[in-house]
């Protein structure tokens, strides 16, 4: 009995030894047991990022708004602005861009005059007053005024092949347009005199009446842009490239009055001859 319990336990020991022998390298060859493999890469952003900035000639319609009346010159205004976009493949580009263009600004007299009331006189003579009549002077208006237009657009470009280093391009784009409109006109009497202010009493009505013919104003609107452009692209370097192209830009209406405060609308068709520089960042 000894011999067999000898036995039996010199197997048991053999048998565990065997499996802590052999345990780690079942282990070892388990894949569950070993950590996973892995790799980080860095993200790349595109190589087609870009800023751009422009300068124009521009030409506006002619406006009488506020006592502003622009010269009627074929280029009459300018425009600037600047934008960043990203080139998707060799013929697909889209940026977004913010414009300021003056609209009109001018200040000065205008020498057509308009009768202003500056006093009444009884009917008939000597009384008694069955009517009265008015007494008049020839006033004439001062005005200042300016108009200016920021523009934010989101463009669209098809580039349309490359010949001898020139991308000619057609595009689109549609935005806002954040149109600011100020405006002030004084009233002078022929001797220079403001007609602010100028009182008189009507002997036939004994009401008192005070002249005023001045205003001002200010103010902000919001108005759909849209715009469709075309030119061509010139690479100067691996980075550096001179865009020169023409712009139609629609800003919608403008409103105001002239001197006289008669009521003007204008639709404002803008044309821009452009020259710019965009330069890719990657």
């Amino acid at each position: 009995m000894k011999f067999s319990g000898s036995c039996a336990g010199a197997g048991l020991f053999y048998a565990v030894l065997g499996l802590s022998t052999f345990g780690p390298a079942i282990a070892a060859d388990m894949p569950f047991f070993a950590p996973a493999e892995q790799e980080y890469e860095p993200v790349a952003l595109g190589t087609g990022w870009y800023l751009r900035g422009d300068i124009a000639a521009v030409r506006s319609p002619v406006l009488n708004i506020d006592g502003a009346l622009t010269a009627n010159n074929f280029v009459n205004n300018w425009s600037a602005g600047v934008g960043f976009g990203y080139r998707y493949n060799s013929w697909l580009r889209t940026d977004l861009t913010a414009d300021y263009q003056p609209l009109y600004s001018r200040s000065g007299a205008s020498y057509v005059s308009t009768p202003c009331q500056t006093g009444a006189v009884g009917t008939p003579a000597g009384g008694p007053y069955t009517n009265s009549v008015g007494v008049y002077t020839d006033c004439f208006p001062y005005s200042q005024s300016r108009g200016t237009a920021s523009v934010f657009l989101g463009n669209v470009y098809v580039d349309l092949g490359t010949w001898g280093g020139l991308t000619p391009y057609i595009g689109a784009g549609a935005g806002v347009d954040v149109l600011f409109q100020k405006a002030q006109v004084q009233w002078y009497m022929g001797n220079l005199v403001p007609y602010a202010g100028t009182t008189w009493t009507d002997p036939f009505t004994l009401g008192t009446y005070m002249a005023n013919w001045d205003r001002s104003y200010s103010n902000t609107y919001l108005k759909f842009a849209y715009a469709f452009m075309g030119g061509f692209a010139y690479d100067i370097t691996d980075h550096w490239s001179v865009d020169i192209g023409y712009r139609y830009l629609n800003l919608g209406t403008i409103s105001g009055k002239d001197a006289l405060g008669v009521s003007h609308s204008r639709k404002l068709d803008i044309q821009q001859v452009r020259l710019g520089f965009r330069y890719l960042i990657d």
